[in-house]
């Protein structure tokens, strides 16, 4: 259970379940029209990543009340890495998206009013099972015809490693993102240090260009370098700041 300031607005309770999160290695110019303004480019051991990143909402409540028929639901976003300077020589890091859906259109426009993100309503659907000795994992989209992302992993998880690339894809703790080339939105994401599974195999097919733009076809048929799995925990999503 986290333990937060009352003094903080919150926006969003919920808990963010088995996050899924594949990461590949981009040229750092296909992001710069979707910088936040005061943002750098965060890397990491000196590549910039965008990360296909899907997981389950449950028990959500916005400004503490549960929304009928909307306390279970996925999320799937395309998102990059950046940093702020807070104080001179001081950087904050931060996560950024090209794109995020919601399979609840309802969602979708509290999203893109208050936080003015670019969501988009699709059917979405995941599936989780158990075998005797592995975790399958999987969640999909549809546009046209369903676009899967699908993990095989170990059954149990276990804490991160400082600096390492599970550290990276998982340690960000506040949200950006950008209004117009004068102002963005920034709010802070209160979680506990998740663990991960180890990754035996993953399998993605999504077209890319119909998704997420064509900018990012390149990597429809991309091997990921990377894959995560998160077994994720609670979450708070504190209200939005312009600046």
């Amino acid at each position: 259970m986290i333990k937060f300031n009352q003094n903080e607005k919150v926006f969003l309770k919920s808990n963010w379940l088995k996050l899924a999160s594949a990461n590949y290695i981009i040229d750092p110019s296909i992001l710069e029209k979707h910088l936040p303004k005061g943002t750098l480019l965060e890397a990491f051991n000196g590549n910039y990543f965008v990360s296909l990143v899907a997981f389950r909402y449950s028990e959500t409540r916005l400004l503490n009340l549960k929304i009928p028929y909307h306390d279970i639901f996925e999320e799937i976003n395309l998102r990059f890495y950046v940093k702020r300077e807070i104080t001179p020589g001081n950087w904050r890091s931060e996560v950024a998206f090209t794109k995020l859906f919601f399979p609840k259109r309802a969602l979708t426009l509290v999203a893109k009013y208050i936080y003015k993100e670019n969501y988009e309503t699709l059917p979405m659907r995941h599936d989780w099972t158990e075998t005797k000795n592995e975790l399958l994992t999987s969640y999909g989209l549809k546009k046209k015809q369903w676009h899967n992302f699908e993990i095989v992993s170990d059954k149990k998880s276990a804490a991160v490693t400082s600096n390492s690339p599970d550290y990276f894809f998982s340690k960000h703790y506040w949200g950006t993102s950008q209004i117009d080339d004068h102002s963005c939105t920034i709010y802070k994401i209160e979680h506990p240090e998740w663990e991960s599974f180890k990754v035996h195999d993953a399998t993605i097919s999504f077209d890319f260009n119909s998704i997420f733009g064509p900018e990012f076809n390149h990597l429809t048929n991309k091997t990921p370098d990377s894959v995560h799995l998160f077994n994720g925990s609670e979450v708070i999503v504190n209200k939005k700041e312009v600046i």
